[in-house]
């Protein structure tokens, strides 16, 4: 009995799936309609990148010419804009395989309704001849794609927005978004200007290694504060364009631009950078090129510096000199002068060696080592050299006795540098004769003077035990 119950529910359950067969294939439309199977797809090109030779796309910016150029696609026309190489390559492959999504009209009479009277053109030349002309009219009421049809037939199609919206990128939307095309090692120099008065102008050595402030102090840079400041820079990318040739700066806020920064290059020229009103604060902010009427706005968010007290954006030492350019130290502090030898080891090939470097401190060895492996003479000639500004005071005019004197006999001259006190917490910093226009601490322990003194220290000790 329960065998043939069981017998019975499995021929119900397979006449409900033979039912179900036939209701849907019932319900399956009959005949050759387009998408209907994949043997149905509608390919309105169908080409390899290979087999391309060049695509053209003409739209209200005007007509632009993409070639392929050893490996990488190009913009031959026109020549004025700064690509982006991806974005192009991005067209091409779209270009070279059109599938629409479906047939909309066969032999349409209207095709302004479809805005096919004002078309795009993308035209791709094939290697062949087998040339294709696509027209692309306006985007499908929900957005979803655009109406299109072959040049020279009258069949309208929908294709993607994602194919779509790469096929009719605007001049704007061909464009780099990088701002520059250079490293921060190819600047050599750099000013900048904060409502129009100039916050500081540095400039590097012939060799692009060595920064010094020129205004409104003067000194050797620290390079690892600047760095950043010179990347944000080369890195500096555009957010949006705006206008071109706009009649009316002020409303961009540049008529009197919030900040300038201008900077020449070992291999590219030199550069102007304006910046005006932010449009999104600490985001993004309207800007101009030197040489361009063209307003766009930047990504500023790399740019925490731009109103920061020069104090905290460059770092500047009252004296820094390599030790390998020096000969002699004469140390004048607290009524006595220590005087100091510094032979620095090179091999022919400019190779150096510590274990091969002759100091003296009056006459003492002072090239040994500590417990730790550390020269002492060096520590402390880094201390030395490693003091840097505290605060600015460009107005200061040092006067009377300097506390400290340093003389340095370089190979190719001598640098004698001077701390006059100001009061009871700063130095005035002198440079051969100059005031420098900054001011140490006197009680600074890193990069300070009261650092320098502890470092001093600790080599007499060391030398006294040797």
């Amino acid at each position: 009995m329960k065998l043939y119950r069981n017998a019975i529910i499995l021929i119900v359950i397979v006449a409900l799936l033979v039912g179900v067969y036939f209701a849907i294939d019932r319900l399956k439309p009959k005949g050759d309609l387009p998408g209907n199977t994949s043997d149905d797809i509608i390919r309105l090109t169908e080409y390899t990148t290979d087999q391309i030779e060049s695509v053209k796309l003409e739209n209200p910016d005007g007509t632009f010419v993409i070639v392929k150029e050893d490996t990488e696609w190009v913009l031959s026309a026109p020549t004025d804009l700064k690509y982006d190489s991806s974005i192009l390559s991005s067209i091409v492959i779209n270009a070279a395989s059109i599938v629409a999504d479906k047939l909309i009209e066969e032999n349409a009479q209207d095709l302004g309704k479809y805005g096919l009277d004002n078309v795009i053109t993308v035209t791709i030349n094939a290697k062949d001849n087998k040339d294709t002309v696509l027209e692309i009219g306006d985007e499908t009421p929900t957005g979803s794609g655009y109406y299109v049809k072959l040049s020279g037939k009258s069949d309208v199609y929908t294709i993607s927005s994602y194919t779509g919206n790469s096929l009719v990128t605007s001049r704007n939307g061909m464009r780099s978004k990088q701002m520059f095309d250079f490293t921060y090692e190819d600047i050599r120099s750099l000013s900048l200007d904060r409502k129009g008065e100039n916050v500081f102008a540095a400039q590097t050595d012939s060799a692009g290694k060595e920064w010094s402030m020129v205004a409104p102090i003067k000194g050797t840079t620290n390079s690892t504060a600047l760095t950043p400041m010179l990347d944000a820079l080369v890195n500096s990318t555009f957010s949006s364009f705006v206008e071109d040739s706009p009649t009316d700066l002020a409303q961009y806020g540049l008529a009197s631009p919030s900040y300038v920064f201008e900077f020449t290059t070992a291999s590219h020229g030199s550069f102007r950078l304006s910046m005006g009103t932010e449009k999104v604060k600490g985001s993004e902010i309207y800007a101009q090129l030197g040489g361009s009427d063209e307003v766009f706005t930047m990504d500023i968010s790399n740019f925490g510096f731009l109103d920061k007290p020069l104090k905290e954006i460059v770092g500047v030492f009252a004296y820094i000199v390599n030790i390998d350019q020096v000969e002699k130290i004469d140390l004048t502090m607290g009524g006595k002068t220590t005087n100091m030898t510094l032979d620095v080891y090179k091999d022919a090939e400019g190779k150096t060696d510590n274990d091969k470097d002759k100091f003296t401190v009056n006459g003492i060895d002072a090239s040994g080592k500590n417990e730790e492996d550390d020269q002492p003479f060096r520590k402390f000639y880094q201390a030395l050299i490693g003091i840097s500004l505290d605060e600015i005071d460009v107005d200061g005019e040092p006067t009377g006795e300097a506390e400290i004197t340093i003389e340095y006999t370089l190979k190719d001259g001598t640098m004698k540098v001077e701390y006059v006190s100001k009061d009871d917490n700063y130095y005035y910093v002198v440079r051969n004769g100059e005031y420098a226009g900054i001011l140490v601490r006197k009680n600074k322990g890193e990069f300070g003077v009261r650092g320098m003194k502890e470092a001093y220290d600790e080599m007499i000790d060391f030398l006294a035990g040797s």
